[in-house]
């Protein structure tokens, strides 16, 4: 009994610190989600360092009410890191979405909200990474929430597969060169 209660701990601990982000889904109420970069493309957003983020939803009780957004980084695994806000965000955050439109002679009321990062308050995202896009009601509960990445191209890289130039094996192998530049 004293080993069972001692691994029990031991997993209970090790649960606390090893939580993974997982996307919330919108409730009923909350239509229409799109998330996504520079595409017009409702994804994973995977955008460059530096490009909007676009995150749109329909609110069908029409109410206007009072949402809030935050960003958490996370490590390659989904886990919190141990960064600190200002390490990965210039500007702050848990701020009320301002852009909100209501609907205007439909047969359902509704709200429409948009937010773009950057703006006014998060006025940029400093690092590359995983990072988790919150949205919360103005009670502090987490309506939804949905994940995101950033990279930072600091190498490119070129390929070119061209057929061997071994007539023995012309239709079963090819040549490829691959081209490295880190920018130096």
């Amino acid at each position: 009994m004293k080993t069972f209660s001692t691994l029990f701990l031991l997993l209970a601990f090790c649960s606390l610190f090893g939580q993974v982000a997982i996307e919330v889904p919108a409730p009923s109420y909350i239509k229409s989600v799109q998330f996504y970069g520079n595409t017009a493309q409702s994804q994973l957003p995977v955008i460059r360092l530096g490009d909007p983020l676009n995150l749109s939803f329909d609110d069908i009780i029409g109410d206007e009410a009072d949402y809030y957004y935050t960003i958490t980084h996370h490590n390659y695994d989904w886990t919190p890191s141990v960064l600190a806000k200002t390490e990965y965000l210039k500007g702050v955050d848990d701020v009320r979405i301002m852009n909100y439109t209501n609907s205007v002679s439909t047969l359902q009321l509704y709200t429409h909200y948009e937010l773009q990062i950057p703006n006014q308050y998060s006025t940029a995202i400093l690092k590359s990474g995983n990072y988790l896009l919150s949205i919360f009601n103005s009670d502090d509960e987490l309506i939804f929430s949905r994940k995101f990445m950033i990279y930072d191209p600091q190498v490119t890289v070129g390929v070119e597969v061209l057929r061997t130039r071994n007539l023995e094996f012309i239709e079963e192998k090819q040549v490829v060169n691959f081209n490295v530049d880190s920018g130096e």
